[in-house]
């Protein structure tokens, strides 16, 4: 329509805009039919498109029977998983039953640096200063209700121990050089009785700082109870950068060291302890390294189980002098020893198994005697039969939403004859195979009590006939589906459906870009942009044959005007 400013009817009287409105609105009925063609195609070109991946699903299906051992599956159960699990992992597992006997599990070597990695404090200098690792904040703290006071810049920790077995706690405090705690037990021989540790008004963390506010409470050798500090009171701060902590070992150096052979980088002045950790178990040396709070040193696991030990080389830092990694106490692990049938001791370094039964894995879980069981599994077959007739069933209904009555493209010959060539070949007789079985009927596939060969009902699968005949005959049963001869059912449908559904397909040239039904689309565009241009002009000139009519009417009316005036200047005598 056109944009332009138009007033109809100031002299004639007539609504032009209105009129001309209603007649470009009946001018526009046959775009209107061609739009709603074009929205029936999109909607047409939709469904196949829809009904091409739905084929597809069954087409790929039926090539799981040609290419996948759908009828070689197999199954291995343990009857003790507690001692192991098992798992089919090959291509062509033996069946029958192995007895496995596990004598010893694989575990890992563990490797533990040899002495702590924190200096211990100065049990006589200021506590500010004695380098315990937490701040101690000033302040009160409490034991057995009895209140101390502590002043981290003029108190040391002797100085506070001797003020608290002074005191009327009952309780006596001692540091251990060697260990770097701080052990509080009761005084009295033999008192059992609970020590209390804080109250409700202090405002030091002492006791936490020296960890004994939550530690285990235990009775002594002297029969009485005593409490000692969780962990070293020097024991590092793991995130702390590396030139900032008091090792016991002295300064670490920049440089790099080894694990196992990969080289790891130190930056003192920026990586913590923290950070060379994480980088020793992102790279390739094959192990787990953490820090251990508890004992204050670092805990590295080999990933590899079995009787191999961790390898540590220093090169250019001092990084495993220094955290005793150099002298590490190593732990070595075990290799997994097992028996199978009573034959000769295995021995592996893993755990996982794969190796031993053909096809199987056994996964070692603890010490015991297992039977180890390796069937086909019907169950897994089963499953995948059930797959290939409910693609078919989804196939056949889809087919029919579309040609059927009412359908976006009822009665296509072409799409209904797919159709026609799934029921038609579902059922029929397979040559060339040997075997009592000719027919998936004869194997419990059916559309049900009420079998008809040629009625729309969906196939079903009688799981108690399909079981029978895969017991009587499997390879017969595989037949049905695929076979050298490439008769089988699934050999039928995937041949047909893979021409069908390729992208050279007759399914592909009608939907896809540029295809028939974009032709058709694009067509129908075309007489639309016609018709929207004769519509254009058409409402133009009804615009420009208004206007004349009012410029005419305007003057008809001036002239009007003029004879009035003249004929009211004459008298009649």
């Amino acid at each position: 329509m056109s944009g332009g400013f138009s007033v109809g009817g100031l002299i004639t009287g007539l609504d032009s805009n209105s009129i001309i409105r209603q007649l470009i609105q009946l001018e526009r009925q046959p775009i209107l039919r061609l739009q709603d063609r074009i929205s029936i195609l999109t909607q047409r070109q939709t469904a196949v498109r829809e009904l091409r991946t739905t084929l597809t699903d069954l087409r790929n299906r039926a090539q799981d029977f040609r290419f996948n051992n759908i009828f070689s599956q197999f199954a291995a159960t343990s009857s003790e998983e507690s001692v192991l699990t098992a798992e089919i992992s090959g291509s062509s597992p033996v069946s029958g039953s192995y007895s496995v006997n596990v004598i010893q599990l694989a575990s890992a070597t563990v490797a533990t640096s040899s002495a702590s990695l924190g200096s211990p404090i100065d049990p006589n200098a200021t506590l500010e200063n004695s380098g315990i690792t937490t701040e101690i904040e000033a302040g009160t703290f409490s034991i057995n209700g009895v209140q101390f006071t502590v002043d981290p810049t003029t108190d040391s920790l002797n100085s506070i121990l001797n003020a608290i077995n002074s005191s009327a706690a009952g309780v006596t405090a001692t540091y251990n050089a060697t260990t770097d705690r701080v052990t509080i037990a009761n005084t009295a021989a033999n008192d059992t009785s609970v020590i209390n540790f804080g109250a409700t008004d202090d405002d030091s963390n002492f006791l936490e700082v020296i960890r004994v506010d939550q530690a285990t409470q235990t009775t002594g050798t002297g029969g009485s109870t005593e409490v000692t500090s969780t962990r070293n009171l020097g024991a590092i701060n793991p995130t702390d950068v590396l030139n900032t902590v008091n090792f016991a070992g002295g300064a670490i150096t920049s440089g790099s060291f080894r694990v196992n052979g990969i080289s790891i980088n130190v930056d003192a002045s920026v990586d913590s302890l923290s950070d060379i950790l994480g980088r020793i178990n992102d790279s390739d040396a094959g192990v787990t390294a953490s820090y251990d709070a508890s004992t204050d040193t670092i805990r590295v696991v080999s990933e590899t189980l079995g009787s191999r030990t961790i390898n540590f080389a220093s090169d250019t830092s001092n990084f495993l002098n220094v955290t005793n990694l150099a002298t590490a106490t190593q732990t070595a692990g075990n290799d997994s020893q097992f028996t199978i049938n009573g034959g000769a001791t295995l021995t592996r370094n893993t755990n996982e198994v794969a190796d031993a039964i053909g096809g199987v894995t056994l996964n070692l879980q603890s010490v015991g005697t297992s039977t180890v069981t390796v069937s086909v599994d019907d169950d897994a077959i089963l499953e995948d039969v059930q797959e290939f007739v409910d693609e078919f069933n989804a196939s056949v209904a889809a087919i029919r939403g579309i040609v059927g009555q009412g359908g976006l493209l009822e009665n296509d010959s072409s799409i209904r004859f797919i159709e026609d060539f799934l029921r038609g070949n579902v059922f029929s007789t397979v040559s060339g195979i040997s075997g009592t079985f000719k027919t998936l009927t004869q194997v419990g596939i059916s559309t049900g009590d009420s079998f008809d060969s040629s009625s729309l009902s969906e196939l079903q699968i009688d799981e108690d006939a399909f079981r029978e005949a895969l017991r009587t005959n499997r390879g017969n049963v595989e037949d049905l589906f695929s076979n050298s001869g490439e008769t089988g059912i699934a050999d039928l449908f995937f041949e047909y459906l893979d021409e069908a559904t390729s992208t050279q397909g007759f399914l592909n040239e009608r939907v896809r870009s540029n295809g028939i039904f974009d032709q058709q689309i694009q067509s129908l565009n075309d007489q639309i942009d016609r018709l929207e241009d004769r519509v254009a002009q058409k409402e133009q000139r009804l615009r420009l044959q208004f206007s004349k009519l009012e410029q005419l009417s305007a003057t008809y009316q001036s002239q009007g005007a003029a004879l009035s005036a003249i004929g009211g200047g004459l008298s009649i005598f």
